[in-house]
């Protein structure tokens, strides 16, 4: 569900830049659990803090800069994103999702870490 759910995001995010302002008030690389997910979307916020469209021809140029586009499934991935969204009016849902994911995963680090403390 979770790797739907990200195409869906960043598909959304290569459609409709209204997503992108939305996603980027609310989320942080370190909200993605996977580090591919997390370069997509640094590619994403850099890009648009440049004033830049994000689109699928500049996500590419931002990734193959950093260094991380094959890592990130090259163009067959990139370019399967926005044929996967069948509208943009969910994407406020998938930032949701994401950042509750991310709360999640952050909320069981810390009670990890405070079991160990207690060892």
């Amino acid at each position: 569900m979770i790797f739907k759910l990200n195409k869906l995001y960043y598909g959304s995010m290569l459609l409709d830049k209204n997503v992108v302002i939305n996603a980027l008030e609310v989320l942080r690389p370190d909200d993605f659990y996977r580090e591919d997910n997390k370069a997509i979307f640094t590619a994403i916020k850099n890009l648009y803090s440049k004033s830049e469209p994000v689109d699928l021809i500049t996500v590419k140029a931002e990734l193959s800069e950093t260094g991380n586009f094959e890592r990130v499934g090259g163009l067959e991935y990139l370019s399967e994103l926005p044929e996967k969204v069948p509208t943009t009016a969910n994407a406020q849902n998938y930032i949701n999702i994401v950042e509750e994911k991310a709360m999640m995963r952050r909320l069981i680090e810390t009670a990890n870490e405070l079991v160990s403390l207690r060892i």
